[in-house]
């Protein structure tokens, strides 16, 4: 075994030395991925506009490019031409792009959300049908936890071909309350008593200021709308407030909403009278 070392010495000490090499430049790789991954969970934070979106997604990218970079300088440590393997990627690439478009169509999807940015971490969101609030925005799918607790994983790509409805970017909204008004009743009480609400309501914002508005008249009750502005992370609150606000208002007699019946007529097919046979309500 010793002879057989020492007769091949030659040709086994540039190969260990390359595989010496070959390991040092991928100790060096995971060195400067974790370097650069420990430099922007650092570095992120203190920037104001970026948010924790931004991290996991772009550290997995960089990482991907490092260790990419790497194998390269390995191939061609050990005399591989490059060149020729990046050719026949790029080839390759094609192909497999075509085979795996649904999940390359994902990838590029997360980083455009990452790059534009329609909605971070913990916004409130509606995507087509699923209303929830988002988690986590990986590469491939964006994780939501709808508002009953329910766990959804939604592929990027369906955030491009469907509107997205984010109520948690601005940083106030309107809360709205309707109010039908029977025709009878007086509309000086009715919005006596819906600013009365809004004075009992602290956490209405003064500008845009509170409004009341006869919003329509229709055939059988006037529609009134009270409209007042909160804080988007009180808006809930409020609106469940106002609710139950005019409901004890119409309990206590202050408003009266009109309580529309339809009559029904059974005729007699044998030539008698017609007679009012019973009433039911509208719905």
């Amino acid at each position: 075994m010793v002879a057989f070392i020492n007769q091949h010495l030659f040709l086994i000490l540039p190969v260990l030395y390359k595989i010496l090499l070959a390991g040092a430049i991928l100790f060096a790789s995971s060195l400067i991925s974790r370097f650069i991954a420990v430099s922007l969970d650092k570095g992120v934070h203190k920037i104001k506009n970026i948010d924790d979106t931004f991290l996991p997604v772009a550290t997995l990218v960089i990482q991907y490019a490092v260790y990419g970079i790497g194998a390269l300088f390995i191939l061609n440590l050990f005399g591989i031409n490059t060149a020729s393997i990046v050719t026949l990627i790029g080839v390759g690439g094609l192909s497999i792009g075509f085979a795996l478009k649904d999940a390359i169509s994902n990838m590029a999807s997360g980083l455009m959300l990452l790059f534009l940015r329609p909605f971070k971490n913990g916004d409130a969101v509606e995507v087509g049908q699923t209303v929830g609030t988002i988690k986590a925005i990986g590469l491939f799918t964006t994780r939501l936890q709808t508002f009953s607790g329910v766990y959804v994983c939604m592929p990027n790509n369906l955030f491009w071909t469907t509107p997205i409805v984010n109520y948690s970017r601005n940083k106030k909204r309107r809360v709205e309350a309707k109010i039908s008004l029977s025709y009878f009743d007086s509309l000086e009480n009715a919005v006596e008593n819906l600013k009365q609400i809004i004075k009992d309501e602290p956490r209405f914002l003064e500008d845009p200021a509170p409004q009341i508005l006869v919003k329509q008249l229709n055939f059988a009750a006037v529609q009134l709308e009270l409209r007042g502005w909160v804080k988007t992370s009180e808006f809930w609150d409020v609106q469940w407030s106002v609710n139950e606000a005019v409901k004890r208002c119409v309990e206590n007699g202050k408003i009266t909403p009109p309580l529309l019946r339809k009559e029904v007529y059974v005729k007699n097919i044998q030539g008698g009278e017609t007679q009012n046979a019973f009433e039911l309500p509208v719905e």
